[in-house]
């Protein structure tokens, strides 16, 4: 489930939990995502998770696979959005490719496992499989994720469980 939001007025308070602790449900991004607006944090983005546990204060966090798929399409999306800045900064060929497979690694489905390309960052690929539940911790421990509030994000993907 895909769900678009309008943008906040700048008064309007976000609803975002500042106390989060693992096995409770709420958004994630990443700076990558990122945005200023109206002097405020806007995410392009925002995926529906829970908490798992924190890795150097950053979320670590589990997603179903509708979640994880909007992941792997959202990266990819990101991925061609580079490619054309890096070619207009004069970049091209094998040096464009290297260049954009180390900022932002191919992600792709084998399977029911989501294949991160790392060869770039001379690393193996790294396989995301799911757990016996059937939810992933997509770059988890990788990646510096964040709760954010919900309506700071122009895309959400998936509904957080509340309790």
């Amino acid at each position: 489930m895909e769900l678009t939001l309008d943008r906040p007025e700048a008064s309007v308070p976000l609803d975002f939990d500042t106390a989060l602790q693992p096995g409770e449900s709420g958004y994630f991004s990443g700076e990558w995502l990122e945005y200023t607006h109206d002097g405020g944090r806007r995410f392009e983005s925002a995926y529906a998770g829970t908490l798992v546990r924190r890795w150097n204060g950053w979320a670590v966090w589990s997603c179903n696979r509708e979640v994880a798929a909007a992941i792997v399409t959202d990266q990819e999306m990101s991925r061609r959005h580079n490619r054309v800045l890096l070619a207009h900064s004069g970049l091209s060929g094998d040096k464009l490719e290297r260049y954009l497979d180390q900022d932002v690694p191919p992600m792709r489905w084998d399977g029911d496992a989501i294949v991160v390309d790392r060869k770039a960052l001379g690393e193996e690929d790294l396989r995301i499989e799911p757990d016996k539940h059937g939810r992933y911790v997509v770059m988890g421990g990788h990646w510096m994720w964040e709760e954010v509030p919900v309506d700071a994000a122009d895309t959400v993907h998936g509904v957080a469980e509340r309790p």
